[in-house]
């Protein structure tokens, strides 16, 4: 429990930062694109391991993902983000549906990788996922000024000096690391829910950036932690629970907003 307990507060921690940057990026769905590219990384690691090529998931997965993460930013400089996002999305889950097709006997980890599960965590996983909170807060921290100036006011960024296509490929980087640190317990599908649902909801509420991050990670622990509770009640998914929690929640208030207007 308290191996879980440690996992919850570094996703919430995670979920905090790269789901307000994909928000303020106005670039939500790069969450699900980045996922399912590390997904592509993933697949590609089981498919090589059923050759006796032993090699580590987290590795192949962040290459994936930050690789399809920065060619969905490049490519909406030609079109829109939303269509810069469709094309990375497809590519990368064409790979991942050819990798897995290759794959026989490995139904189960695959699964795990979809879908997650929060009791499952290794100790591998769980360094993984320190080890990536550590950076990118610590990346966060000491561009947090210059990464608002470039989100909220990109002219006035330009002119101070920043370089607008390396601070996309930080953001990029940032989402794609966070995801794929976390794709192991809330899984490539349910990992929408997780990081975008809290920080859409503290959107509404949120007077600055910082409160922002507080009202996210606080909705984000919520979610995680009544979803690992009510799995050991009932034999539910801990991490499916958990994003229909927080899904739900988003609805409610969206809901809540429009009856009151």
């Amino acid at each position: 429990m308290d191996k879980i307990l440690l996992s919850t507060f570094l996703i919430s921690l995670l979920v905090a930062i790269s789901g307000n940057l994909a928000v303020f990026r106005k670039a939500s769905f790069l969450i699900t694109s980045v996922a399912h590219s590390a997904l592509a990384g993933v697949a590609l690691s089981l498919l090589l391991s059923s050759f006796g090529i032993q090699q580590d998931y987290f590795l192949l997965a962040t290459i994936f993902a930050i690789a399809f993460a920065i060619l969905a930013s490049l490519t909406s400089k030609f079109s829109d983000i939303d269509t810069g996002i469709a094309i990375s999305f497809a590519l990368s889950m064409s790979l991942a549906v050819i990798f897995l097709s290759q794959i026989r006997g490995m139904s189960a980890k695959i699964w795990s990788f979809l879908f997650g599960d929060l009791f499952l965590i290794t100790e591998q996983d769980l360094l993984y996922l320190t080890f990536s909170s550590i950076s990118i807060v610590l990346i966060f921290g000491l561009l947090y000024e210059k990464l608002l100036l470039f989100l909220f006011d990109p002219e006035g960024a330009r002119v101070s000096g920043i370089n607008p296509k390396l601070f996309d490929a930080i953001i990029v980087t940032i989402i794609a690391i966070s995801v794929v640190a976390v794709i192991r317990s809330v899984g490539a599908i349910l990992a929408y829910s997780i990081f975008i649902a809290p920080s859409a909801i503290a959107k509404e509420f949120a007077r600055s950036v910082k409160q922002s991050l507080i009202i996210t990670f606080v909705i984000a622990m919520i979610s995680l932690m009544t979803g690992i509770f009510t799995s050991l009640i009932l034999p539910i998914s801990a991490s499916a629970l958990s994003a229909f929690i927080a899904s739900t929640l988003y609805l409610v208030i969206f809901y809540i907003k429009i009856y009151k207007k």
